[in-house]
């Protein structure tokens, strides 16, 4: 777990260093285009995510309101959150990824892989053997 954390955190924004220097350093305009490309898909993502976020709450309302289990709003406002998240984070990969996390398939496409691992690792704990010690006393 320390690794993924360090390569996320270390890794990640070196990543975003190298990406807006190739696009500063390559292409002409490099330094206008990428200020630009930086805040555009900033003020797009916030947008998004405002818009996102109220048709997730009305809906999390709804369900509520009909006494259903809301899990699949909650699941979105979870990753509506996140987008938000990484499209404050400067860097152009973060507004990639936090404008994708904005796109109802392709949050319904990672809410399914999520269950999907989240299901297989409950399915390896369940396969785990129980070890129960021999001639346990228990005292009450």
């Amino acid at each position: 777990m320390f690794w993924r954390l360090a390569l996320l955190f270390i890794g990640l924004p070196t990543l975003e260093l190298f990406v807006i220097y190739l696009i500063m350093n390559l292409l002409p305009f490099g330094t206008i285009l990428t200020i630009l490309l930086i805040l555009g898909t900033g003020m797009l993502g916030a947008s998004l995510a405002k818009y996102q976020g109220m048709y997730c709450w009305t809906e999390l309302h709804r369900q509520l309101d009909r006494g259903e289990t809301p899990t699949q709003p909650i699941a979105n406002g979870i990753l509506i959150l996140l987008a938000g998240g990484f499209l404050i984070m400067p860097g152009v990969i973060t507004d990639i990824s936090g404008i994708l996390l904005l796109i109802p398939p392709v949050r319904r496409m990672v809410i399914a892989y999520a269950l999907y691992r989240f299901e297989a690792y409950r399915l390896k704990l369940r396969q785990r053997p129980v070890s129960s010690p021999q001639n346990e006393i228990i005292d009450v």
